[in-house]
């Protein structure tokens, strides 16, 4: 595995285990492994791999978009996407987080929470927010963001469709 513990910022932060240069090949490993899934739907699946697209296209600075990349012996086991929020102060936001099936259960996503948590810190940031949806299927999401150390501050009903809310959940770091 090929490793990194700086960005092209040049900010240091705890990446021992993972990977923060973003390749080529990731739009599609990223792509696939949102689809593998099962429980994003083709937009989100869409929106995963465009983050991976501007950030090839305009660097982790311009775009916004930084990454934490598990590498496994058959591509990607894991990711996390995250960066500030535009227009407020030490705010940054955890866009994905995503462990393919078969790499699940084995403390992946936790230690990809960690890191990520750790990038934000380095960078200034003093709040991470996630958001999901409210349906049955992302349950899971919403138990890992509780059961790792994030409180929920909002439900929005209807927000990504009709009975589709939003949960909003915030960790302060």
């Amino acid at each position: 595995m090929t490793n990194s513990s700086k960005t092209s910022s040049g900010r240091r932060f705890a990446a021992d285990e993972f990977r923060t240069n973003v390749r080529a090949e990731d739009a599609t490993a990223v792509e696939d492994l949102v689809r593998q899934s099962a429980i994003f739907n083709a937009a989100e699946v869409a929106i995963a791999r465009e983050l991976v697209d501007e950030n090839l296209a305009k660097g982790e600075a311009a775009s916004g978009y930084y990454f934490l990349f598990a590498d496994g012996a058959d591509g990607i086991d894991g990711y996390s996407c995250f960066g500030p929020v535009p227009g407020a102060h030490r705010r940054f936001e955890l866009y994905w987080i995503a462990v393919h099936p078969k790499a699940r259960r084995h403390g992946l996503g936790r230690r990809l929470q960690k890191a990520t948590e750790d990038a934000v810190k380095s960078m200034g940031g003093v709040y991470l927010v996630a958001e999901t949806s409210t349906l049955p299927a992302y349950a899971a999401a919403r138990d890992f963001y509780l059961s790792g150390g994030f409180t929920l501050i909002a439900e929005v009903p209807d927000w990504h469709d009709d009975g589709d809310g939003m949960a909003i959940f915030r960790k302060p770091l």
